[in-house]
């Protein structure tokens, strides 16, 4: 895989915003828009055979994050995006396959200062977008989840880390005893009948429904 082009400013009209190319296949090619804390219903991504055009409604407000000319041609409908917890990315299939030269169609034209006939410089130049990631990631971090959704990360960075037979016994003890036993230990769980033997907290008595 190879690293594909910056992307210039005079593309992205909400500036505040943090655009990079992530990387660059034969078949595709994956940006990512960098904003917090937005959901899927705030993003609108629309692809087109040379052109990908991206809005986020923040605060109320729709602005245009991303107004892309394409250097080669995608194909729409296989193409798609993801909205996480810091940023939006936007994976784009190749209609042709191949390595692209560039990310965009054309080269943006040099525009001059107040101060006298100076190019503007890459919008990725004077950016360490390695340094970006880092910090970005930090912050994630950073925000503790609480209640409900910290155990979910809890158990979640658990099996991550979990070998096969501590995962073995993760899925079988929380599936059969309808949720109310998750247990590591295999050798406990593996000879286990939680259906017949489902453990209920104390005054509450298990039932079926239906």
């Amino acid at each position: 895989m190879t690293r594909a082009p910056s992307i210039h400013p005079q593309h992205t009209i909400a500036t505040a915003l943090h655009v990079t190319p992530s990387w660059c296949s034969s078949t595709h090619v994956t940006v990512s828009v960098f904003q917090k804390h937005l959901k899927p219903g705030d993003v609108v991504v629309h692809f087109d055979t040379h052109q990908c055009l991206v809005k986020f409604t923040i605060d109320g407000t729709q602005v245009t994050a991303l107004d892309l000319p394409l250097f080669g041609a995608i194909d729409p409908v296989e193409s798609s995006f993801r909205v996480s917890t810091v940023k939006v990315e936007i994976k784009m299939n190749k209609a042709d396959g191949g390595p692209w030269d560039q990310l965009e169609r054309a080269a943006v034209a040099a525009v001059t200062s107040s101060s006298g006939d100076v190019p503007a410089k890459p919008y990725a130049s004077n950016r360490d977008w390695n340094q970006i990631d880092k910090r970005l990631t930090e912050e994630l971090e950073q925000e503790k989840p609480e209640g409900e959704a910290a155990m979910q990360k809890l158990f979640a960075d658990i099996y991550a880390k979990a070998d096969e037979s501590t995962r073995r016994a993760m899925n079988k003890s929380f599936q059969t005893s309808g949720g109310t036993v998750l247990s590591t230990n295999w050798n406990e769980v593996g000879t286990k009948d939680y259906e017949k033997e489902r453990p209920v907290p104390d005054g509450m008595q298990w039932k079926k429904w239906g």
